[in-house]
């Protein structure tokens, strides 16, 4: 009883997984994928990310999410905007294989008043790519092949899916406004749209379409006098009937500032509705942030996951930053 527990547990996350976008509980660590209005909203030149999760260990096989982005912000040096683009590249597993998705975008955004002396930024962001999803029938079970006792895979199935794989474009646009009305201080309002032209996607060749993704972002930036600052953020994202919302902050005490860089590390504390609850722990070295987190689950899957839920690990590395356009020193991805 319990290993047919376990299965419908996974059978369960599968659909699940089928359901939702890749997501990061560090959302902000995944700035392009938040919102492609973060196209080259940083201090320097250039900037390269890493993302990885690993989730559901406790119950099957992980799920598996990866991401890569570079991205650029172009800026000469008397110019009061700037134009961002850059490329993410994810990969996502589902449990052992049954599902597989790659995808590839591209963004870019342009920047209005991105200078010391602005107290106002405003930034428009469009993207767009390329999916591709997999799935492997022979690893999973239907309840055609339950033979009262336990499944057997020899018996037939009974599927008949159309295809094995998924290929379809996918396009989002985003815009931000960015307040900072006295140093140390920062407010920032953000939006997207993701998956504008809805794409199909169905093994099975029936009608189903993505429904478009509304994502709000509400966040802050408050220094303390060179003791400590606070950076809370509120993100809500609506598709279809599901809803996410994310609340938390992180909080960065310096270490040292010398020769024009700066050194910190941060921790935050961070919970999604009826969801998890994780804890934040990072550092960031001048131009190299890295932090990680782990997910408590509070959901009704708590019992079969024993709360645990997932491992997540953020890195950027940023390329040029002696160009100082951003008084508040953020870490590389906030």
């Amino acid at each position: 009883m319990k290993k047919l527990l376990l299965i419908c547990c996974a059978v369960l996350f599968v659909q699940f997984a089928q359901a939702q976008d890749i997501h990061f509980s560090q959302f902000y660590a995944a700035p392009m994928l938040t919102n492609p209005a973060n196209t080259g909203n940083f201090t320097g030149s250039v900037r390269l990310g890493l993302n990885y999760r690993d989730q559901w260990g406790s119950v099957t096989v992980p799920y598996k999410t990866f991401s890569a982005y570079a991205d650029a912000g172009i800026q000469p040096k008397k110019a009061v905007n700037r134009f961002g683009i850059g490329v993410t590249a994810f990969a996502d597993q589902a449990g052992d294989g049954i599902l597989s998705t790659n995808k590839v975008y591209l963004s870019s955004a342009y920047h209005i008043g991105y200078t010391e002396k602005s107290n106002v930024r405003f930034a428009l962001g469009l993207t767009g790519g390329f999916v591709q999803k997999t799935v492997d029938i022979t690893k999973l079970t239907f309840n055609s092949q339950w033979n009262d006792f336990e499944f057997d895979e020899s018996l037939s199935n009974n599927e008949n899916p159309t295809t094995a794989t998924l290929d379809y474009a996918d396009i989002g646009a985003g815009a931000q406004l960015t307040i900072m009305p006295y140093e140390g201080e920062r407010y920032i309002i953000g939006a997207s749209l993701m998956h504008i032209n809805e794409p199909q996607e169905s093994f099975l060749g029936d009608e189903n379409k993505i429904g478009i993704k509304y994502t709000a972002t509400f966040g802050g930036f408050f220094a303390t006098g060179g003791i400590a600052s606070f950076q809370p953020q509120l993100y809500v994202a609506s598709q279809y009937n599901a809803t996410e919302i994310i609340a938390g902050t992180n909080v960065s005490i310096p270490i040292n500032a010398e020769n024009n860089s700066y050194n910190s590390m941060f921790v935050g504390a961070w919970y999604r509705h009826k969801d998890a609850f994780w804890l934040v722990g990072g550092a960031q070295m001048d131009k190299v942030t890295v932090s990680l987190s782990y997910d408590l689950n509070l959901s009704r899957l708590r019992g079969a996951s024993g709360s645990l839920g997932g491992f997540e690990i953020a890195a950027a590395y940023i390329f040029g930053n002696k160009v100082k356009k951003d008084p508040l020193k953020c870490p590389a991805y906030q």
